[in-house]
């Protein structure tokens, strides 16, 4: 019989453990041929989200839990729940429904014919508000051009084979985009659209500073291209510095006046802003190579619960 072990990070979730572990054990009983896995990560909560995991482990073998010391961020628990699993296939999920398990039936039948990576598209992105669609959208707009694949209604919410998770878990790298990695390793893939349901209880952890920089993170962690913005505009200023020097050659040969004052001051704040702009660019990268060369795990686990 197939095992199919369910990772579902979890972040101050103690108001919807209930409902998670009621729906998954009847999605249980509409998998004939596989027994499930069901492994709960606290990502350092500040409520009673692990003494609920530990009560369901006691009621439900099924159930493994592992808590962390602290917040290490959500990536850092799909990894922890990833390498924590034993099952034939993964599929990672959010513990507060909004991604439905019976979509994991159709993940399941896909993944029976031969498919290694089955990945949830949403429909639509739910009921966010339009500044929350603006910037999902230009992020994955941009991480979609550099990918060359269509990520911008893409999710957490995938299954993936025993061998695809093992390949994801032994990439070294500690800051990790988990939702583009598992594009980038490849694999035989298909698609599965679902509707994002609403939160069955509690509200989202996400405010739009830490949207901000987790979309941050993760475009730098996973790509360079932003560096190229450096590039882009240190030859910006050099066409601009060339345009000028032109001018100034030219209105000194037909004797008129060179701009002056406000000419200068405008040309030191472009060129300023942009020299700042490079620079912090330049330093989130740098930034990230310091987190990798110190080598420090990627998440430390309190607790856990097998």
């Amino acid at each position: 019989m197939d095992r199919i072990s369910i990772v579902a990070p979890c972040y101050n979730e103690e108001e919807t453990l209930d409902y998670f572990y009621e729906a998954i054990t009847k999605l249980g009983e509409r998998l004939d041929q596989a027994e499930l896995e069901i492994i709960l990560v606290d990502d350092g909560s500040k409520d009673h989200t692990y003494e609920k995991m530990c009560a369901l482990h006691e009621k439900d073998d099924r159930i493994k839990c592992i808590s962390f010391s602290r917040n290490f961020g959500k990536e850092a628990a799909i990894f922890s729940g990833l390498r924590g699993g034993s099952g034939d296939c993964f599929v990672v999920m959010d513990a507060d429904l909004q991604h439905p398990p019976e979509t994991i039936l159709q993940m399941y039948a896909y993944w029976k014919e031969g498919y290694e990576v089955v990945e949830g598209v949403k429909k639509s992105r739910g009921k966010e508000s339009g500044f929350h669609k603006c910037l999902a959208g230009i992020f994955y707009g941009a991480i979609s051009r550099i990918m060359h694949v269509d990520m911008r209604n893409s999710s957490d919410f995938k299954l993936m084979d025993k061998k695809v998770a093992e390949a994801v878990c032994s990439l070294t790298e500690k800051n990790t985009f988990f939702r583009a990695l598992a594009y980038w390793v490849g694999f035989k893939s298909i698609t599965v659209s679902y509707e994002v349901k609403e939160r069955v209880a509690g509200k989202t952890k996400w405010s739009y500073m830490k949207l901000f920089a987790y979309a941050l993170k993760n475009l730098t962690s996973f790509t360079n291209a932003p560096l190229q913005i450096v590039t882009v505009i240190g030859a910006l200023f050099l066409l601009i510095g060339f345009i000028w020097g032109v001018d100034a050659v030219l209105s000194s040969i037909q004797g008129r006046a060179v701009g002056g004052y406000p000419s200068l001051v405008l040309l030191i704040i472009i060129a300023t802003g942009g020299i700042m702009v490079s620079l912090g660019i330049i330093g989130a990268y740098i930034a990230k190579i310091y987190d990798e060369i110190k080598n420090r795990p990627q998440y430390i686990i309190r607790d856990k619960k097998d």
